[in-house]
């Protein structure tokens, strides 16, 4: 959905983001331009709201409202809002133990992260690699 948006927006810049300063995405205004970003592809304005839906919008307009009562300086308007980036899961999930998180039939093999299948993002890969290097290392694993 996020890519077929931009798509449409701006053929050119399919791979782009679309994107609000955080000010704009507060105040409900399409922003007429963006600061520099560290996203490479690049970001193009666009009401983010579209594609979050209302229920996701609101939680994140309080949230980000709250924080900046907080934190001095966070509500600016080179902050800037880019719409999720998409995720497909791996096609395969290798089968793991749920207790020692090991191949059940390859001694040594621990399936983790990603490609594995059993997280489909950066912060559920670092979690599941944490979590199975603890297994590996005998460690207890923590309590999320």
């Amino acid at each position: 959905m996020v890519h077929s948006i931009t798509f449409r927006v701006a053929p050119e810049h399919a791979r782009n983001r679309a994107a609000q300063r955080l000010t704009d995405f507060l105040a409900d205004r399409v922003s007429s331009t963006l600061p520099h970003t560290s996203y490479i592809p690049g970001a193009v304005s666009y009401p983010v709201k579209d594609i979050l839906g209302p229920a996701i919008t609101r939680a994140l307009k309080q949230g980000f409202a709250a924080f900046g009562k907080k934190m001095k300086g966070y509500l600016t308007d080179q902050a800037v809002v880019l719409a999720v980036e998409s995720r497909t899961s791996s096609p395969v999930r290798i089968p793991r133990d749920p207790g020692t998180r090991m191949h059940p039939d390859i001694h040594g093999l621990y399936p983790a992260g990603e490609g594995s299948g059993y997280s489909g993002g950066i912060i559920s890969s670092a979690l599941d690699g944490r979590i199975t290097a603890k297994s590996v290392a005998g460690m207890p694993d923590p309590v999320l």
